[in-house]
């Protein structure tokens, strides 16, 4: 137990200054995103953190503590401020990118491996007028469809999600990016 207390610092699984930087995001952004169905919704972006979380009480002797990059917004509900989240993995080298989003008072899912984001391709996309060359397209895995979970992101190198698919019928697209000091398109 002792062995455990006194290394436990050096054993944090960090992420690298690149993982990091995968997140476009500041920290002071407004986001605002309008559906096919002429529904407006915003996503004030409050902060981004970084911080270690110790391993699960049952895996203290062998996992290690990992460093989690958290991108909060201003929703107000229990467990569900954080829209972006990376996060490396104690039994395998994949660090997660979870989306958990709030629009028009619905909560969605999505997720996927850092990896697998860096690897795909961008491809051009206009997005309110804006043509965009570093968009990739992250596409749910699984074929089974859950209340909640988004079919496919599309994600911006440079200015983050700036469209969402639920499905075939309904879909959110960035409108307007501003970071909130110089209210400049991001």
């Amino acid at each position: 137990m002792l062995g455990y207390i006194f290394t436990n610092p050096f054993r944090t699984k960090k992420l690298t200054k690149q993982e990091k930087q995968s997140i476009p995001y500041n920290g002071n952004e407004v986001l605002v995103f309008k559906s096919n169905k002429s529904e407006i919704d915003t996503i004030r972006i409050t902060e981004i953190t970084v911080r270690e979380h110790p391993p699960n009480l049952g895996d203290m002797f062998w996992a290690k503590s990992k460093e989690i990059l958290r991108v909060q917004s201003d929703k107000d509900c229990e467990n569900c401020d954080e829209i972006i989240t990376v996060a490396k993995q104690n039994y395998t080298s994949e660090i997660r990118v979870s989306f958990d989003l709030i629009l028009n008072e619905k909560r969605y899912y999505h997720g996927t491996d850092l990896k697998t984001l860096m690897k795909l391709k961008p491809k051009k996309l206009k997005i309110s007028g804006m043509e965009l060359n570093d968009v990739v397209r992250i596409d749910r895995k699984s074929k089974k469809s859950h209340s909640g979970h988004i079919d496919r992101i599309y994600w911006s190198k440079s200015k983050g999600i700036v469209r969402i698919e639920i499905n075939s019928d309904y879909h959110w697209e960035l409108i307007n990016g501003f970071k909130n000091a110089t209210q400049q398109w991001l």
